[in-house]
């Protein structure tokens, strides 16, 4: 597991310097822009969003800043009152998260499915496109450290408490992690005549992240729901999945013949091409996430499979007009179970798992050049 670690940053942290060095910058296409110093290109775009928060609080772009949550910007400020730069520490922090969301993933799947499938699904995750947000000033490695250690902990450790203290934590980091409710009761459930009544109380510690967070705001803005609101800043509004599906179709169609333009697509310093080639990517990402999310509803418990479809629902449901599925290849790196997933199904064959490794690879590859040179990935 520390081999994979090692490897798998190494390679994304070499790639994206290199990136830096031999391709020329696109113009940021909004604000705020990522802090100076040493390794500011892994802080752009929310990257930069935390780094203000972290520096000067809510207040400097509130309302929109309090979509989001507020664990990481206050780790990024201890660090930063520590006087590291805030995308060095940034990087820092979400590696050493990262290490700790491996180990989890692999007792995790460990446990379910084999020493074989947890080695693969480690080596998935590690080398996902996306993964390279795993060195980013970003929530990912953050929020995958605190949803699967909480997981690790009721279904490995059987220690609920543990579990509802950092399903608490992974809460005030993404409104996502109020959902690990569902896997943490499941395993109540399953073991309730050896864990008890008492241990209950460890789970109802979920939403307590969620809830501090709401607090905040309802005493600092007058308004605890302010955060989810914000959504419209980036033109998500509800609606159905059919509606989701047809838009992503749509706006793939459109963005597709950059794909098959690599000089417009990295070296055109206009962020239209990127943004508009996402449409494309994203749409090959939902086939991916459904194949997967169809294989969970078999391959993991009722908890875990649970948790992973009302999570991949909430970017489906809330689509951006003019990028419907925007930030789904980030979302699914966040939901760790479509990992233990994927990881199951390539253990089966050491080729498959080779073909997958070594596609996923070059994707990240391409992916991660284009977000170190301020270009639109998800």
């Amino acid at each position: 597991m520390l081999g994979v670690f090692a490897a798998s940053r190494l390679f994304f942290m070499v790639v994206g310097a290199l990136a830096v060095w031999l391709l020329p910058p696109a113009e940021p296409a909004g604000d705020p822009l990522g802090p100076p110093g040493l390794l500011s290109y892994w802080a752009h775009w929310d990257g930069a969003w935390y780094s203000e928060i972290a520096t000067e609080g809510y207040g400097e772009r509130a309302p929109q800043s309090t979509a989001f949550f507020p664990l990481y910007p206050l780790l990024l400020r201890v660090g930063i009152s520590a006087g590291l730069g805030p995308a060095l520490w940034g990087v820092i922090l979400s590696l050493a998260a990262t290490l700790l969301a491996l180990y989890f993933v692999y007792r995790i799947s460990e446990r379910l499915h084999g020493p074989q499938a947890a080695r693969a699904a480690t080596l998935c995750l590690a080398f996902f496109p996306t993964a390279f947000f795993l060195n980013a000033v970003y929530t990912e490695a953050l929020f995958l450290a605190l949803s699967a250690g909480s997981v690790w902990a009721a279904l490995v450790r059987r220690d609920l408490l543990l579990a509802g203290l950092l399903g608490a934590l992974a809460a005030a980091t993404r409104n996502l992690g109020v959902l690990l409710v569902l896997p943490l009761f499941f395993e109540w459930w399953r073991h309730r005549r050896e864990l008890g009544l008492r241990s209950l109380a460890g789970v109802t510690l979920v939403p307590a992240g969620l809830l501090a967070y709401m607090v905040f705001l309802w005493t600092r803005f007058g308004d605890p729901l302010l955060f989810s609101d914000q959504q419209a800043y980036w033109g998500r509004a509800l609606t159905t999945p059919s509606v989701t599906a047809r838009m992503a179709w749509e706006a793939a169609a459109e963005g597709a013949g950059y794909l098959l333009q690599p000089s417009t697509l990295f070296l055109d310093p206009s962020p239209t091409p990127s943004l508009a080639a996402s449409n494309a990517l994203n749409l090959v990402f939902l086939v991916l996430l459904l194949a997967l999310l169809g294989s969970s509803l078999v391959l993991l418990p009722p908890g875990l499979s649970s948790y992973t479809l009302l999570g991949a629902a909430l970017p489906l449901l809330t689509p951006s007009v003019s990028f419907p599925l925007m930030s789904l290849p980030r979302f699914m790196l966040g939901l760790f179970p479509l990992f233990l997933v994927l990881g199951t199904l390539l253990a089966r064959s050491r080729t498959a798992l080779l073909l997958w490794l070594t596609a996923s690879s070059a994707a990240g590859t391409a992916l991660t050049a284009l977000f170190v040179t301020w270009r639109w990935v998800a």
